[in-house]
């Protein structure tokens, strides 16, 4: 087995009783703008802590914000995004809250964040998985859920940099008409600036509720969508009308919040695991060539685990990144008990019928999802990974890890 080299960024001492500062959604940890990094997490008390660093420097300038999160739930995370007019944007410790947001006073400035405030002051009662998704001209992105588990809605805001101003683009863009909610997939932007939206649905707050993946694109900024056969999709999106591109069943062990990615020639990758015929989850790989989906398994397990019960879980993989190159190469970065709970990526170029394994030197993580800066990949072809061992007990239950060191991880996938 193969591992890459790669280059250690400490940061500094993180909460890690629970998943909350280490779960796939968290969109974004880290971001890029101008030459600049920027990184958001939890300290050992839940208070908010955002950094700052030149690519080519190790150092960080770090600041404590005077707000604490509700870090015994790992949905609660801290999120980061950078606008095209380098302010910079937070959003936070949300499970169901009314939200929680901030803004620099200055672009680039983590020491002059202002107090909360609405974003665009509609639906904004009972926030869920915010998500900050750039385009590659920079356009900044909102994503979360209006509502709860089994009950809920994705709405989608864009920020106006002429104005400063967030602007509703659709509330909401894919509904769950109170009998179920989607549960998206991170959102990925094409070369060309088009949006591209996987998600499954969930019945109840139960995860083993999870079933049928599904996929709309915009080539307008999200105001209208179409299928992936270009024909247009009604809105709102439901499930009475959304394109099923996976008609996964609910007990077929479907993980929520995966990933997405988006090639040079525009084709979508999705990254998820779910059951093969034998009743083991495996890591897949979704591709649209053109024509049609294709699925391949991407390694081979064989543990059995089974999604089952409301809240976070305490689960033996975690749920997968994906990144797609310019030369098409596609990247999924996981973490696996069976591969001694480290960063793992695999790596397979088109058909994407091949995947080859590469461990990175993390040692074991324990309940480490991945998330990396998109920004960074997209602008030098570095994997620029958010790193730190956490536990997670299931249905909310806190373990006893103590404080550890968070870090970025960075490799070159060039």
């Amino acid at each position: 087995m193969a591992t890459l080299p790669a280059r250690r960024i400490p940061l500094g001492r993180a909460y890690a009783a629970t998943q909350v500062n280490a779960t796939v959604f968290r969109v974004g940890a880290l971001a890029s703008f101008g030459g600049r990094q920027y990184a958001t997490y939890y300290d050992p008390d839940g208070a908010i802590v955002v950094g700052a660093r030149d690519w080519a420097s190790e150092g960080w300038d770090l600041t404590t914000l005077p707000v604490r999160g509700k870090v015994r739930d790992a949905h609660n995370g801290v999120v980061l995004g950078v606008s095209p007019d380098g302010f910079l944007h937070l959003a936070y410790d949300h499970h169901g809250d009314p939200l929680h947001y901030r803004v620099s006073g200055r672009p680039g400035d983590i020491h002059t964040f202002g107090s909360e405030r609405p974003m665009t002051g509609r639906r904004e009662e009972s926030v869920t998985y915010p998500q900050f998704v750039n385009a590659p001209d920079g356009t900044l992105y909102f994503f979360y859920r209006d509502g709860r588990s089994g009950d809920g809605s994705l709405c989608l805001n864009r920020y106006d940099p002429a104005r400063r101003v967030w602007q509703v683009v659709r509330h909401p863009l894919v509904d769950g008409l109170g009998r179920c909610n989607p549960y998206w997939w991170r959102p990925a932007c094409g070369p060309a600036g088009d949006l591209h939206l996987a998600w499954c649905w969930r019945d109840t707050p139960d995860a083993s509720t999870n079933h049928d993946l599904c996929y709309a694109r915009s080539t307008d900024g999200g105001l209208t969508w179409r299928r992936s056969d270009g024909r247009p999709q009604p809105l709102p999106i439901t499930p009475d009308n959304a394109e099923v591109i996976d008609p996964l069943p609910t007990g077929a062990n479907l993980i929520n919040q995966c990933s997405s990615a988006v090639d040079a020639r525009g084709r979508p990758h999705l990254a998820h695991y779910h059951n093969d015929d034998a009743g083991v989850p495996q890591y897949t790989h979704l591709w649209h060539d053109g024509a049609r989906w294709r699925r391949h398994a991407v390694g081979r397990r064989a543990t059995p685990f089974s999604l089952a019960g409301g809240g976070s879980l305490r689960i033996p993989i975690g749920r997968p990144e994906i990144a797609a190159l310019d030369d098409g190469t596609v990247f999924l970065v996981t973490r696996d008990e069976e591969a001694g709970g480290g960063a793992r990526l695999y790596r397979a170029g088109s058909p994407y019928d091949r995947w080859e394994a590469l461990d990175l030197d993390t040692g074991d993580l324990g309940n480490w999802e991945p998330t990396y800066d998109l920004a960074r990949l997209r602008q030098t072809g570095i994997l620029s990974l958010f790193l730190l061992p956490v536990r997670q007990g299931d249905h909310e239950t806190v373990t006893d890890l103590p404080p550890q060191t968070a870090a970025v991880l960075e490799v070159s996938l060039r």
